[in-house]
């Protein structure tokens, strides 16, 4: 008797469990599918071009978070222009695996990129919020460049091959500006500005990003511009 109590205890367990899992497919599916009527609705509306995914993506750009992992994915996909200047923003995931056999786990790694094309290429550079730790193993390896601003050094760490150009770049002005918003990361690759952040974006985030974006790319000034044109 007990037995037969337990086993239909354990069935009952086994098919409210196996519910749960078909209510948080189907609420998670409908998230989704209502977060892309919102941005394609959001696209329209500044006579954007959005594709719910694009493989093209997955290899346009360098860097973190692009070639890690394995099943990379570019979706949701907003193309148009900011400013007059052209860019595209799209949820970029990938995924990676530890452990073997029984105990082997995937884990889905998801951001936001946020990309605005500059029109010629560009030297390599990126500002990234700082840490403790940070500051220590950058100073260590030489990798994080001093400016002169100290209140900058220890909110951002910038990488970049040429440190004139970072200099040019990240002039007094610039730092100020860039310290209202210390959790921040950009950079600049090829021929484009990006903004990486972990998770996925709203239609007023991407709006938010590409103002921030805009507004520094206003700030670089005139005579880094004629240099990268070779004038």
């Amino acid at each position: 008797m007990s037995r037969a109590l337990f086993g239909g205890g354990f069935l009952l367990l086994f098919l409210a469990f196996l519910a749960l899992i078909v209510v948080l497919v189907v609420v998670g599916y409908q998230q989704a599918k209502k977060r892309r009527e919102g941005l394609a609705a959001f696209a329209a509306a500044r006579g954007w071009v959005y594709r719910q995914a694009d493989p093209s993506l997955v290899g346009r750009f360098t860097g973190s978070p692009f070639g890690t992992g394995s099943s990379r994915s570019a979706t949701n996909c907003l193309y148009g222009a900011h400013a007059e200047r052209p860019m595209v923003a799209f949820d970029y995931s990938y995924t990676t695996s530890s452990g073997s056999g029984d105990n082997r786990t995937t884990t889905t790694h998801r951001y936001s990129v946020v990309a605005m094309n500059l029109g010629l290429v560009v030297p390599p550079l990126a500002v990234s919020p700082e840490g403790a730790v940070g500051r220590f193993f950058g100073r260590l390896t030489n990798r994080d460049i001093e400016l002169e601003s100290e209140d900058f050094n220890r909110a951002f760490t910038v990488t970049a091959h040429d440190r004139r150009f970072a200099s040019d770049v990240l002039h007094p002005q610039m730092m100020q500006m860039l310290l209202q918003w210390p959790a921040l990361g950009w950079r600049l690759e090829g021929d484009s500005m990006l903004v990486v952040r972990s998770g996925h974006h709203a239609p007023h985030e991407v709006d938010a990003t590409l103002a921030v974006m805009d507004a520094i790319l206003d700030r670089i000034p005139e005579h880094v511009w004629r240099t990268l044109r070779g004038q």
